[in-house]
């Protein structure tokens, strides 16, 4: 056990390009055309600047808090997208979001974003708590562990929100173009 923690900075290294490329290759069989990829960032700069996330990995050989602040939020989205693979690539990238368009169309921008809210609030919530249960930045992992989920929770409202907002604009143009 001492000589992973010998070679932390090591291991996260190998844990955190897993976890980008883990990230990466969801999001990839989920929205190959970056059509449902909710980071604007991502979306504009495509591909190119996904993969230069991967240079996240030496985070670690800086500082092994921040490296599982990058770890844990990589981890989590990457499971996230991974729970919607199976449906994006049996419905097709374009399906799919008329899929969620539809569902937008039938539902308030307001509801989705209050359910967005209390989602993130128990994500924070966990990570809040590790956080109190492991004050110490400077000697308890479990604080960096919490730190990173509360970081998740804030990204989860940043980017979920924004995404919401941008299908629930593409409902109303779709809308007004249909009235025409």
């Amino acid at each position: 056990m001492s000589s992973v923690f010998g070679h932390l900075d090591h291991v996260l290294c190998v844990l955190i390009l897993i976890s980008r490329l883990g990230d990466i290759g969801t999001t990839y069989f989920v929205t190959p055309n970056l059509v449902l990829e909710a980071n604007p960032v991502v979306r504009k700069l495509g591909w190119r600047f996904a993969l230069l996330t991967l240079t996240a990995c030496f985070v670690p050989y800086l500082s092994i808090g921040a490296g599982l602040m990058i770890l844990v939020p990589s981890l989590m989205v990457s499971a996230s997208n991974a729970s919607k693979v199976w449906v994006a690539r049996t419905m097709g990238e374009r399906e799919y979001h008329a899929f969620l368009l539809r569902v937008a169309a039938a539902s308030k921008l307001r509801t989705a974003i209050a359910c967005l809210l209390v989602s993130a609030a128990f994500i924070v919530l966990l990570g809040a708590v590790l956080v109190a249960l492991y004050p110490d930045p400077t000697r308890d992992y479990g604080y960096w562990f919490g730190a990173g989920i509360v970081a998740y929770g804030v990204v989860l409202v940043f980017h979920g929100s924004l995404a919401l907002v941008r299908l629930f604009k593409q409902v109303t143009l779709v809308e007004s173009s249909h009235r025409r």
